[in-house]
């Protein structure tokens, strides 16, 4: 038998339900903190305690200057925006913050409180993030925590039940492919899937082929490998195609992120554009390895804040796959099937 391992304990695949297979309800992001404008404006509002309807419009061009809207710490903020996602229908969210300000009693406390199950993931993001003991660590100290994570669990129990999102820098950084080499021996431990923050600012690079070399090379199931943040790079759909010949998962993850990161120079494509990618890859016949979320890590993608929050994908993105010919039981197998077929982890582990 099939089981899903949340944070409330073990469930069979079959009650996972519509499913957001990356998200975040508490993290911290500071790692990508970056200076604001050289100006007034950008230095009183990077410095402002917490982005406000007011201000919105400043920080949509520069998420990444203030460090307040890099961090979700409220609990009950997180339970209250996770209650229009079940209103419509939802049932579960991969919730991936790993290493990044992981609480796993949060979590815990989020689902009994929402009745949403949540699926932590265990491992380590971008090298930018990474505690110093990952540099001295060896592959295979890095991989016993992840399956410890995932087969006791912190001590009050609660236990992990996916690899990621294991993150990749560009160039990637000597200690990020440590760290996949350390998710692939977990993978064969537990079974879990492994999720993968590909370089995302990268986008003319293959991370994730780099990737996948790297997890087959150490023997992982490229089959339960997802993809993420491949909504980056929409201009390249060959990518995403050779990805799919992997075997791997490719995860469309960046709903809702209709902002500007002036910092950086980036933007990704917008829901517009990543709908009728989306819609391409169904009609390729690809509907059966693609996954769908928001990565919700800004607070300024919250409801509360402004932003589409956690049912985006169910109010706004499923109308309009069917605009584009994916109809509403193929976009609801998607959030649904998919998922049940990719988050289990070894019966009995």
């Amino acid at each position: 038998m099939s089981i899903v391992r949340t944070v409330l304990g073990d469930i069979e695949d079959a009650d996972l339900g519509v499913t957001l297979s990356h998200e975040h309800l508490i993290c911290d992001s500071r790692m990508w903190q970056a200076p604001p404008p050289d100006d007034d404006l950008g230095r009183q509002l990077a410095a402002t305690k917490e982005p406000t309807l007011d201000t919105l419009w400043w920080h949509r061009q520069f998420p990444n200057s203030n460090a307040s809207v890099l961090v979700l710490e409220d609990e009950q903020t997180a339970i209250q925006e996770l209650a229009e996602f079940a209103r419509l229908g939802g049932r579960s969210l991969v919730e991936l913050t790993c290493a990044m300000g992981r609480d796993l009693g949060a979590l815990r406390r989020i689902s009994l409180a929402t009745g949403i199950n949540i699926i932590a993931g265990t491992g380590h993001y971008i090298a930018a993030s990474h505690d110093p003991q990952v540099a001295t660590s060896t592959v295979g100290q890095l991989a016993d925590a992840m399956v410890s994570d995932i087969l006791e669990g912190d001590p009050d129990g609660t236990k992990c039940g996916v690899i990621g999102e294991l993150g990749l820098s560009w160039p990637i950084h000597h200690d990020e492919l440590k760290v996949l080499r350390a998710g692939a021996r977990a993978q064969a431990a537990t079974g879990a899937a492994i999720s993968i923050h590909t370089a995302a600012h990268a986008v003319d690079e293959d991370s994730a082929l780099v990737a996948a070399d790297v997890l087959e090379a150490e023997g992982a199931d490229l089959s339960r490998v997802v993809m993420g943040h491949l909504d980056t790079s929409l201009h390249r759909p060959e990518y995403h195609r050779a990805v799919l010949s992997r075997g791997c998962l490719v995860q469309y993850d960046l709903f809702g992120h209709e902002f500007f990161e002036s910092e950086n120079s980036f933007q990704s494509f917008g829901d517009t554009e990543t709908v009728r990618a989306a819609a391409k890859l169904v009609s390729d016949g690809w509907a059966s390895r693609i996954l769908l979320s928001h990565d919700i890590c800004y607070k300024i993608q919250l409801q509360k804040y402004g932003g589409y929050g956690y049912g985006h994908i169910l109010r706004n993105i499923v109308p309009r796959l069917r605009l584009c010919g994916v109809s509403e039981e193929v976009s609801y197998s998607i959030l649904r099937d998919n998922p049940r077929q990719v988050f289990t982890v070894t019966d009995g582990a």
